[in-house]
């Protein structure tokens, strides 16, 4: 990932100035827990319905017509979960830009959170790899600390967190050297 060449990303706020230099997400792996868990909740009925074939038919008071239809609702309802689940890990991005650090936080359809910190108020910059499997596959939590009332950002199961903290940490250094190129320090 270069800091020199520009994403050709645009976000809500931006200024015409501005140019968006890195965008981060939730590592993919992060997805397996509620891809699993569709999946199981998906094939569950037809253990159900495995089992009643085992029983004589005359035992059987559920009609073809009403196993249907609870099928495709118990479907509809497990597959809006994992549309959701999906949107949720797909629209939670981190934005760093040339200018300023935007956490954009998904929560559901009609409700989102914008935070943001010009990157001069940065003041600490720290990742952490917690377990075996955050070291094996790579990713990790980073946090970055602003000055004063601003908001604290947590970047949660980002790839690479360590090379992305040097991104961050070069990016910073550009930043204030330009801000003290135009103060005429």
């Amino acid at each position: 990932m270069s800091l020199d060449s520009p994403i050709q990303l645009h976000f809500e706020g931006e200024e015409s100035d501005e140019q968006v230099l890195i965008v981060l997400r939730a590592h993919p792996i992060t997805n397996l827990g509620w891809i699993l868990m569709t999946v199981i909740l998906i094939l569950l009925p037809f253990l159900g319905l495995m089992s009643l074939f085992y029983r004589p038919a005359e035992d059987i008071q559920i009609s073809l017509t009403t196993t249907s239809i609870a099928f495709l609702v118990w479907s509809l309802i497990i597959l809006g979960f994992a549309f959701q689940r999906y949107l949720h890990w797909y629209f939670n991005i981190y934005i760093l830009t040339n200018k300023r650090v935007v956490d954009l936080d998904f929560f559901g359809l009609f409700h989102r959170q914008v935070s943001q910190a010009h990157l001069l108020n940065i003041q600490d910059i720290t990742f952490s790899k917690a377990g075996i499997l955050q070291n094996f596959l790579d990713f990790g939590d980073m946090n970055l600390q602003t000055a004063g009332t601003e908001t604290n950002f947590e970047f949660r199961n980002i790839p690479d967190p360590d090379n992305n903290q040097k991104h961050v940490l070069s990016l910073l250094r550009q930043a204030k050297s330009q801000s003290l190129k135009t103060n005429g320090v």
